[in-house]
């Protein structure tokens, strides 16, 4: 009893000085810290949605995507339609030719941001909603997609309806855009709706099981194999997690590829990790399962812990699915990141650093 005690009291031990470290690191990086989610896209409890186009004109389609941040209009007939700016000036226009922009429409400038009171000190001289279009190409296909500050909450903090029964949905707003083909306004009606998540309580308890178990494996005779598989495990979820990801925004590779770039090198350390540890020992690969695993739970886990309690996560894999992905990164990264910790500190006389049967030493 009392060795399960001095192990229990080890495990916490490193699994608290893991977290507080992983923790820090993200607090103290701020392009870690706010890359929840593939290209900013972070859960949300929010819901956008587009019900009504009034007229439908056949090839002309408008929709919420990318978590209801951006919309998405697709024009494919042979006239151009407008998107009208907050003024009602000619803001986008999109068709056979390509889409642009009116860089003399103050929305082009305020929706660079979701904050308009910032991006207000940008917006030049020269733009007048008054004044006469100027024209540049922004996309060569038939489709734009844009941040519209009409279709989401814009407060910093939740509305009051919300803030006094956050356990129900809400109707937070409507909105309506206005698009123009000709002399035709069509009119895109929507709302936004809060849709509360699920409590994160048994995700949170689920990844802290995850962290024990790893440890606790960790001081018996087949460590090396048990670490190798922990490493295999959480390396191809966290791979299962960036493609879901991948298929959830509509922003292009090179954007895809910032936001994602912690966690594929995670997902990289952790396979080097995994190789090292199966041909030379858990000790001689203690360094890279120290690091591998910090990579997993800061780029897998801690950026994107929020999606454990919101309705709203941007991917494709099944919501569930994609939780138990950001706790199995949590979990067995802090797990892992402590057992590399550990068996850095272990004494020479004290290890047992062969590797499986069979592998080249």
């Amino acid at each position: 009893m009392a060795m399960w005690m001095r192990m229990l009291a080890r495990t916490s031990r490193f699994a608290g000085v893991a977290l507080v470290f992983g923790a820090f690191v993200v607090v103290t990086t701020p392009s870690a810290a706010s890359a929840h989610g593939v290209g900013g896209i972070e859960a949300t409890n929010y819901r956008t949605r587009v019900d009504s186009v009034d007229p439908v004109i056949p090839g002309v389609a408008v929709r919420a995507v990318d978590l209801g941040t951006r919309l998405e209009l697709t024009n494919y007939r042979a006239e151009d339609v407008l998107v009208l700016g907050y003024d009602g000036e000619p803001y986008l226009r999109v068709g056979p030719r390509g889409a642009f922009e009116n860089i003399r429409s103050p929305a082009t400038y305020l929706n660079r941001t979701a904050r308009p009171g910032e991006a207000t000190e940008a917006i030049p001289a020269t733009a007048d909603s008054n004044a006469t279009p100027r024209w540049r190409r922004i996309d060569d296909s038939q489709t734009v997609r844009w941040h519209d500050h009409r279709v989401h909450w814009m407060g910093r903090t939740d509305p009051p309806s919300v803030q006094r029964d956050p356990g129900r949905e809400h109707l937070v707003q409507r909105f309506q855009v206005e698009l123009r083909r000709g002399d035709t306004i069509i009119a895109v009606r929507g709302d936004v709706r809060w849709i509360p998540g699920p409590s994160p309580v048994p995700w949170v308890i689920g990844a802290v099981v995850l962290v024990a178990l790893v440890i606790v494996a960790s001081r018996f005779r087949h460590r090396t194999v048990f670490v190798a598989a922990a490493l295999g495990m959480v390396a191809t979820t966290e791979a299962l997690h960036v493609v879901g990801s991948w298929g959830a925004t509509t922003v292009g590779t090179g954007g895809r590829l910032g936001a994602s770039i912690y966690a594929i090198g995670a997902v990289l350390i952790a396979v080097v990790a995994l190789v090292w540890v199966l041909r030379r020992g858990l000790d001689r690969g203690a360094p890279l399962v120290l690091l591998a695993g910090l990579f997993l739970a800061l780029a897998g886990g801690l950026t994107d812990v929020p999606a454990l309690g919101r309705s709203g996560i941007p991917t494709t894999l099944p919501l569930d699915l994609a939780r138990a992905t950001v706790m199995t990164a949590l979990g067995a990264g802090l797990g892992l990141a402590a057992v590399g910790g550990r068996r850095l500190r272990v004494p020479e006389r004290t290890r047992n650093d062969a590797p499986p049967s069979g592998a080249r030493v």
